[in-house]
């Protein structure tokens, strides 16, 4: 027994080893991605007109500066009321793709998987210059089409990886055991399946809702004068300024973001993205 017991502590003190460096790689990553934020957030409460850090008193006043500045005002805005219009119509169009996914034939899963790849290994810079020449040669380039289309193709393949793992984690006999009784596809779908996606959904809603509202990349191609997302009009604010505005600004964007996480994470959205691969081989 004592011979039994040697041989079983090697084994568990490598691994309490190696579970030990990885918590400390973990906190270091954490520390290493954590800190710019920090230093904006600090930099934001300096009472003087110019950036520093450590700050050297405490104050609010940015805060103020950026709600009263118009240009921060409208482009908060215009954010918003776009990425709720991406949430929606990428939502419109993963759900269903999901649902080919997991339920369709070989061709229509290879189809749906090729179409939604492509926005994944496209560079973003390439596919914000094509969606310029196209809607300019449509006479859309000046208009909030562009800014939808583009922010929506960017956030359609997380949120559909979300949905996939979502729908995948539901029991399809429960839709048949729905059929048995007489529901049509179509409401057995609704009533049975999609309360149980509910979650998920919720997850690819908020994906989608951070891709747009934090996007730069696309906005900067298609954005038009009078139609700058905040992102922009920040780049543009720091090429005149050097006010902790900006931080304070930078500061709520930082805030939206961690209260978005902490929804994830309530919703399971991350959790369901990095597994979601495995509960489909199970």
């Amino acid at each position: 027994m004592a011979t039994t017991n040697e041989t079983l502590v090697g084994p568990r003190r490598r691994v309490g080893k190696e579970r030990q460096k990885v918590s400390v790689f973990t906190l270091v990553i954490t520390v290493l991605l954590l800190l710019p934020l920090v230093v904006v957030a600090f930099a934001s409460l300096n009472p003087d007109p110019y950036l520093l850090f450590p700050p050297e008193g405490f104050s609010l006043r940015w805060f103020r500066e950026a709600f009263a500045y118009p240009s921060f005002r409208t482009s908060l805005t215009l954010s918003l009321q776009i990425a709720l219009i991406v949430v929606v119509v990428g939502l419109l169009i993963t759900v269903p793709a999901a649902v080919a996914l997991t339920r369709g034939s070989g061709r229509v899963q290879r189809t749906v998987q090729l179409a939604m790849a492509t926005p994944l290994v496209t560079p973003d810079i390439l596919l914000a210059l094509g969606l310029l020449i196209m809607l300019s040669q449509l006479s859309l380039s000046n208009s909030l089409v562009g800014l939808v289309l583009g922010h929506v193709l960017v956030g359609l393949p997380i949120a559909l990886q979300v949905l996939v793992a979502g729908l995948a984690a539901v029991d399809s006999n429960l839709e048949s055991a729905a059929a048995t009784l007489g529901a049509s596809r179509m409401r057995a779908f609704v009533a049975v399946t999609l309360p149980s996606m509910l979650p998920a959904i919720g997850s690819a809603a908020v994906f989608l809702f951070i891709f747009s509202f934090d996007n730069v990349s696309i906005s900067l191609f298609l954005s038009s004068p009078g139609q700058t997302t905040l992102p922009i009009t920040l780049f543009q604010y720091l090429e005149n300024n050097a006010d902790p505005t900006v931080a304070a600004m930078s500061t709520i964007l930082v805030i939206v973001g961690i209260a978005a996480a902490l929804l994830l994470g309530r919703l399971g959205g991350l959790g369901q993205l990095a597994g979601g691969a495995e509960r489909r081989r199970r």
